[in-house]
Parts: C-alpha cells; sequence; structure tokens
C-alpha cells in the first residue's frame, strides 16, 4: 500500500465508492446477474490459511525489507517466480523502470551512518548542510523562539500542531531545512501537506532515528537533494501455459525502505500465492492470471507497467476483473469492501453468505494501491481493506500479525475469486452464494 497527496489519491472508484449505490444516470445499480454454472463446473477448491501463513514468515522473516529497486526486491521477485512454477504455473518475470516520488531521503553525517527519512511532498527538494539543533515543544512559534536555527537544521517532535504549520515557522525562524521526530513507534513515516508547499526540506524519521539522533545534538548533517529515483523493478506473472487472463489476482511484494512488511504487503503477497496453490488443479485456473507487482511503494508503477502490457498485446479486453490483495495481515473489522459498482452486490453477497464482518466503503484519501491501475482503463475491481492496519513503520513485522483478521480477509477473497470466475464464465461452482 503506498501513501500518496489527496489530489492524486481519488481514482474513478474512491470518487464512485464515495457516492450512493447508484449508476451515473441516477438509477440504482442493477441487481448482478451471473450465469449458472455449466455442467462440466467443478467446486471451488478448498484454501489452506497454514500455507498462506506459512508464506508470509518467509517473505517478512527469511526475505525481510524488500525496498523497491533493491537487491532484496529481486531475491523476492526469484522466490515468487520459482515458487508459482513449482505450483504448476508458467511464471514470466516482466522487468520495468521506473521513476520514483520524491518521498524517499537520507540524512547524512561525517562520523556515524545515514539515516533513513522521508521528505514530504511539497516541501524543497533542494540539498542543504548545516548543523542540527533542537527544538523543544511542538514547533509553536515561541517553541522555535527557544532555539538558535538561524542557519540550521532544526529538530522538533510529531505532534501538536500540522506538519504544514511546523515547516512554516520553522522557515519563520530562519531554519534552512526541519527534521520532525515521530513521538512513537506505530506512527508511521509519511505525511503530506495536501495542497501546500514548503521552501526547505521538511522530512520525518522513527522515533527510534530521532532518539539516537538527540543523543549526539548540536550534529552536522548534510541532506541531499530530492532528485527523482530512477531504478529498475519487476513484475512476477504467473498464468497456466494455456491460461487467458480473465480475471486477475494480486498484489505488490515490495515495502518500504527498512521495513519487514509482513501486512504491507507480505499478507497480499502469500495470499496470492496461497491462491495460486488452491488452484493450480482446477480447470478454473487457466482463466486466472496471478501477478506480484513491483515498485508498488514508489507510486503504483508495476501495475501500471502491467496494465500497459495487457495494452499493447490486445490482451486488456479479456480481462473481466481484478481483485488486489494488499495489506490485509492487520486492522480490525468490520472490513471495507472497496469495489466497482458492477461488482459490490457480488462482494457483498460473499461476505453475507460468510457472515465476514464487511461492508461498502473507500479508502484514506491519503492512500493507493494497485487497483487503481485496472480502474484507471475501465476493468472492474474489488479490494478488501481492513482499516486501522499498521502500516510503514517497523512495527510492521511477524511478531505483530494479525492471524485472525488475515482468515478472515483470505477466505473472503477466496469466495469473491470464485465469483468473479463463475461471472467471467469459467467452469466452476462458487465457495460462497454471489448474489444477495
Amino acid at each position: 500500500m503506498t501513501e500518496q497527496e489527496p489530489a492524486l489519491a481519488e481514482t474513478q472508484l474512491e470518487r464512485r465508492a464515495n457516492q450512493p449505490a447508484e449508476s451515473q444516470t441516477g438509477e440504482p445499480s442493477p441487481t448482478l446477474a451471473l450465469p449458472l454454472p455449466p455442467e462440466d463446473a467443478v467446486e471451488a477448491p478448498a484454501l489452506s490459511i497454514e500455507s498462506a501463513t506459512g508464506y508470509v514468515r518467509h517473505l517478512a522473516e527469511a526475505l525481510g525489507p524488500r525496498a523497491t529497486g533493491t537487491e532484496q526486491e529481486q531475491a523476492a521477485a526469484a522466490y515468487l517466480s520459482e515458487t508459482f512454477q513449482r505450483l504448476g504455473y508458467t511464471a514470466d518475470i516482466q522487468g520495468f523502470t521506473y521513476a520514483g516520488r520524491f518521498s524517499v531521503s537520507r540524512i547524512d553525517f561525517e562520523d556515524r551512518d545515514s539515516v533513513l527519512a522521508f521528505r514530504f511532498p511539497g516541501s524543497s527538494e533542494g540539498a542543504v548542510s548545516g548543523v542540527m539543533v533542537e527544538v523543544p515543544g511542538f514547533g509553536e512559534p515561541a517553541d522555535f523562539d527557544a532555539s538558535d536555527v538561524v542557519g540550521n537544521i532544526a529538530v522538533v517532535n510529531r505532534g501538536g500542531i500540522q506538519f504544514h504549520a511546523k515547516a512554516v515557522n520553522a522557515e519563520s525562524a530562519g531554519a534552512i531545512a526541519l527534521v520532525i521526530v515521530n513521538r512513537f513507534d506505530d506512527e508511521a513515516l509519511g505525511g503530506t501537506f495536501g495542497p501546500a508547499t514548503s521552501t526547505i526540506p521538511v522530512l520525518q524519521i522513527s522515533r527510534e532515528a530521532g532518539a539516537d539522533l538527540r543523543t549526539r545534538l548540536p550534529l552536522n548533517a548534510s541532506i541531499p537533494g530530492a532528485a527523482p529515483t530512477t531504478g529498475d523493478s519487476q513484475n512476477v506473472i504467473a498464468r497456466k501455459s494455456d491460461g487467458v487472463c480473465r480475471v486477475v489476482v494480486g498484489g505488490h511484494y515490495d515495502t518500504v525502505p527498512e521495513v519487514s512488511g509482513a501486512n504491507d504487503n507480505a499478507s497480499g503477497t502469500a495470499l496470492t500465492l496461497a491462491l495460486a496453490e488452491a488452484w493450480t488443479e482446477h480447470p478454473a485456473a487457466r482463466d486466472i492470471c496471478f501477478v506480484a507487482f513491483g515498485a508498488e511503494e514508489q507510486g503504483l508503477h508495476g501495475s501500471a507497467a502491467f496494465v500497459r502490457s495487457l495494452q499493447q498485446t490486445g490482451e486488456l479486453a479479456q480481462v473481466t476483473a481484478m481483485l488486489n490483495l494488499d495489506a490485509i495481515g492487520d486492522g480490525r473489522s468490520p472490513y471495507r469492501i472497496v469495489a466497482s459498482i458492477e461488482l459490490r452486490a457480488l462482494a457483498n453477497a460473499v461476505a453475507a453468505a460468510l457472515q465476514t464482518p464487511a461492508a461498502s466503503g473507500s479508502l484514506p484519501m491519503t492512500v493507493g494501491s494497485d487497483h487503481s491501475s485496472f480502474d484507471a482503463v475501465g476493468v472492474p475491481v474489488v479490494f478488501l481493506f481492513p482499516p486501522g492496519a499498521t502500516i510503514h513503520t517497523p512495527l510492521d513485522n511477524y511478531d505483530n500479525f494479525n492471524h485472525q483478521v488475515f482468515s478472515d480477509i483470505a477466505a473472503l477473497n477466496q469466495g469473491i475469486l470464485s465469483c468473479l470466475l463463475l461471472r467471467a464464465g469459467s467452469p466452476v461452482i462458487p465457495a460462497a452464494s454471489c448474489s444477495e
């Protein structure tokens, strides 16, 4: 799952999800009519939660952080390709280049290792060097008056006032840059000014990094410029040798730097593998493409590259739906069903049949995921999202993985997938009722 600016976050799907369940003409959405299973239909297979959980653990603990464009991301792609092949699929690695967002940054020191930081979109992209000095409180004007920040890099606590207000106060006090320190381990790295901007670099670091940094203040430091990071990444695409991408199932496997990402997104990647394992002997398997997307955390680049490839080969017209699996190993119920209008009734019916607490909703405005790349070209999508999940923080690890949430959403996605396949004309008897 990736965090983005509000202006970029609201896709066609989110705009529709925020409206009543009516069509653009104002008429109620039509009831979903699905075909009856054909005579040769076979019951949907059973999904092994134990197998899915094993994949989560391997991705998060054995492979660890899988930041975009790194050797660790490449190693994860190799593992995924080998696993898909072992499960009986043809696996292709689709390489692409990406130009990342400005958010990933760092602070360099002469006498110690660099610190990972996130640069706020809308703040200066320039490089600065100076002395880092502590600012008390939360960055109110009076707090900056209590410290000598003129020509220096100010360090201040998160909280109290908005991010942009801290930046304005730092700039007014003469600071050349601002570093905001999280106060708690479960606070995510990455934020937004909304439409506002700042003429100085504004960075954010974790509580742990800030605690270590403060033992050395005042300290000479430099912040490199934030030119867009261009790199190489890859998707892993699995299908049967005679298969057609009628239903795409997938999620991203990359993480933010230095986070093992058990929830975001070892959970979705693991369920992609577990579903591939469950369906491999079923005749409907030839209608599924399983895709592990790279470079999602840098701006949905992997799913965008895959969609472009489908457009170029003419295969996009065959895609009837996309099931997105992202950050499904933490959070709370009731779960949100983010779905295109034509698939909402289907997803809600499966949730009701399985007695899983879930209802139609939308993502937070600053959050995006790979379903958006498909929604943008008119492919119907479904994405189950548990609110309150931990992402983009060191606490997103296997020790904090929520097995109950993962089990609930895995079963719900399995039921929805069987209904999406029936809708696509596949020979399957769904695992749950597909209509309300």
